[in-house]
């Protein structure tokens, strides 16, 4: 999984600027938006930024199972599909996989 709280607040931060939706994740964790946005499921984002926002509350508490795996095919397109297949395998390869991935993805500067 994760090292820590830091390295999951900067994957699903990532993973959130695939959308434009980074602005609701910070280094500590998901901000009163993300709350609220996940309370209504989404709410009316456009489905792609909808299957990443609730991917990235899958991996911030391991509960959030309101996705469906078909779905992610057609929501995402291919730069989106790719950095969740990606981050999905370096979260089950260890922490140094998911260093490399945060290189590839990660923001140039990560917010407090």
């Amino acid at each position: 999984m994760f090292a820590n709280h830091v390295q999951a607040a900067r994957a699903c931060r990532a993973l959130l600027a695939q959308a434009r939706l980074e602005h609701l994740w910070t280094a500590r964790g998901p901000t009163d938006d993300a709350i609220e946005l996940l309370k209504r499921d989404g709410g009316k984002l456009p489905r792609g930024d909808r299957f990443v926002f609730l991917a990235a509350w899958g991996f911030w508490d391991r509960t959030s199972t309101r996705l469906r795996l078909c779905e992610m095919f057609d929501a995402l397109d291919l730069g989106r599909l790719q950095a969740l297949c990606s981050l999905m395998l370096a979260v089950t390869q260890g922490t140094s996989y998911v260093d490399a991935w945060l290189e590839t993805y990660g923001l140039a500067t990560d917010c407090a």
